[in-house]
């Protein structure tokens, strides 16, 4: 659903639960020529807090680690600029609903 919800607004999905020790993207994206490295995170009750609050500081840096050892095997002309999103899937009313947050945090781990 994310995937598609990323294709409709322009961006080629390029990756899907990329592994590399340290961590996992579930999906890497292009959105021209910036890298996307997004995060998809689903709730389906609302009793546990928004999809989004749960991508806390480890899981941020499993990411980032994740980020880097992709982006050590394409070459690297192949990209200009990476930066790390979230997309929030909230099926707690029923359809679920996408909440996308482009640049949520930076290769520190620090939310923006």
């Amino acid at each position: 659903m994310v995937c598609a919800y990323l294709r409709e607004r322009g961006m080629r999905v390029v990756e899907r639960n990329f592994r590399a020790r340290g961590g996992e993207v579930d999906v890497i994206a292009r959105d021209k020529d910036v890298l996307a490295f997004v995060e998809v995170r689903f709730r389906e009750e609302d009793g546990h807090g928004l999809p989004e609050e749960s991508v806390g500081p480890a899981k941020r840096r499993r990411i980032v680690a994740a980020a880097r050892a992709y982006l050590a095997t394409i070459p690297p002309d192949s990209w200009r600029e990476a930066r790390f999103d979230v997309a929030a899937v909230d099926g707690s009313a029923g359809a679920p609903v996408i909440r996308y947050y482009p640049g949520a945090f930076d290769a520190k781990g620090k939310i923006l």
